[in-house]
């Protein structure tokens, strides 16, 4: 545990820590949004990143989805290795979960449903992209 604890600091009852590990393994961060740790001889700051800025729409879009707590998972999954700007098909969501491709466009066709994805064209067939 102590390896994995990337900082620390106490002065009076103020204590800071943060976990690198569990903080990037969340299922918003993306690479950019690692921690900011500051300090100089007065001071020491670290600065977290909103990891739900912007991801906070989908994720009560995906709270309110009529689905098993399964499939919300796999959805919050996908959207945080794609995002908005990144189209995807059967192929990519199948290995960002490791699930077969039928699984995988029953997941799409549930997103289409819900309206959380548009078509994209001049990609090829079965290309879709978050809607913001």
């Amino acid at each position: 545990m102590i390896d994995r604890l990337i900082a620390e600091a106490t002065e009076c009852d103020f204590k800071v820590a943060v976990d690198r590990d569990a903080y990037e393994s969340s299922a918003n961060f993306r690479a950019g949004m690692e921690p900011f740790f500051y300090s100089d001889g007065t001071q020491f700051t670290v600065t977290l990143p909103n990891l739900n800025y912007h991801a906070n729409t989908h994720q009560v879009a995906i709270d309110k989805l009529k689905v098993t707590d399964s499939t919300k998972a796999k959805i919050r999954l996908v959207f945080s290795h794609i995002g908005y700007d990144v189209a995807f098909g059967r192929k990519e969501v199948a290995e960002i979960i490791g699930i077969s491709q039928t699984a995988a466009g029953n997941l799409i066709n549930k997103l289409k449903v819900s309206g959380m994805v548009e078509p994209v064209s001049g990609l090829g067939k079965g290309k879709y992209k978050f809607k913001k």
